[in-house]
């Protein structure tokens, strides 16, 4: 199935889609060469976590989920953020 895919980047904690979606890809950078970078994307905004990205001190992670991605049926909530974060997702 085809669908919009959109991207939103983040730097600190909140809301990236209010509504039913799929997170199709994330890309999150470490801020500096001492602290990783966190990311944990939550179903809504204090539903349960369904994923969760680290990158190494100073590095990117980059993920590309297969097939349909994951969905979140109450939107995506990104928390704990360390670093910045963009989340790839069906709109």
């Amino acid at each position: 199935m085809k669908s919009d895919v959109k991207a939103t980047q983040k730097t600190s904690d909140g809301l990236v889609f209010a509504g039913r979606t799929r997170l199709r890809g994330i890309i999150l950078g470490a801020p500096n060469v001492t602290q990783a970078g966190v990311a944990v994307c939550l179903n809504g905004t204090t539903g349960s976590t369904y994923f969760q990205a680290e990158a190494p001190a100073g590095d990117v992670f980059a993920f590309n989920l297969p097939e349909d991605g994951i969905l979140f049926e109450n939107g995506i909530f990104v928390t704990d953020l360390v670093g910045k974060v963009t989340v790839v997702y069906d709109k």
